[in-house]
């Protein structure tokens, strides 16, 4: 695995899940000059008129301004949520690390807390019910399955198998690592869907940091979308 870098803002498990915004181009001055282009305009800072022509893109899905922007970052994250994440793929390019090249290592996703399922949504969660013992016995068992599993992927390449059959028997709590890149468009997309209340809290808490670390770049624009209720 490529380590975490100096910047990284961790996401789960406090040392492990992480996502670092580590290289972009674009700011809302470009967006400001995509949008005026048709009239051979070019401003060098934002002023009150800028943030007006912002807002009207935001408010009338004019989204191709944001389309010049660029952001990549890096992230480890366990194996479930990044199947819910390459879901996304308009405006966006994914490379992956590969357990056919390297040996996964032992690293996995334990939640820290248990949800129960939602009886109103088939494929929400409710925060869980339990006693101090059912989530002693609910984790032990996580932990044993992982252990197992992970234990058996070991044996099988120590006996010769080759690594992409191998992790087959690897659980969804393994944590992986990709780049993910994508213009500020499909960002606000990603954010609006995984930052909302209905998607599981696990990827929600990647979305909120990925916004969060373009704002430096973006102010003026985030801040705007956010105003008008992420539309």
């Amino acid at each position: 695995m490529i380590e975490a870098p100096q910047n990284a803002n961790f996401c789960l498990n406090d040392t492990i899940g992480y996502v670092s915004l580590i290289e972009h181009s674009g700011n809302d001055t470009n967006i400001v000059n995509s949008a005026r282009v048709s009239f051979g305009k070019n401003i060098s800072e934002i002023g009150e008129k800028d943030l007006k022509l912002i807002r009207f893109l935001l408010e009338h899905n004019h989204g191709t301004p944001l389309e010049h922007t660029s952001l990549t970052y890096l992230v480890k994250c366990p194996l479930f949520v990044a199947r819910q994440w390459h879901r996304h793929r308009v405006g966006i390019s994914i490379n992956e690390i590969s357990g056919r090249y390297v040996e996964l290592q032992d690293e996995f996703y334990i939640p820290e807390t248990f949800r129960e399922q939602s009886k109103n949504n088939r494929q929400a969660s409710v925060e869980g019910n339990f006693t101090d013992a059912q989530h002693k016995d609910n984790k032990a068992i996580f932990e044993d399955s992982i252990r197992s599993s992970y234990e058996a992927y070991q044996k099988l390449i120590e006996t010769g198998v080759t690594r992409e059959q191998a992790r087959a028997v690897l659980p969804l709590s393994t944590y992986t690592q990709y780049y993910w890149t994508c213009n500020l468009r499909s960002l606000f997309h990603f954010v609006k869907l995984r930052d909302h209340k209905d998607a599981q809290y696990e990827i929600q808490a990647y979305a909120k940091v990925m916004l969060e670390e373009a704002k430096e770049f973006f102010p003026h624009t985030i801040s705007v979308w956010e105003e008008l209720g992420r539309p």
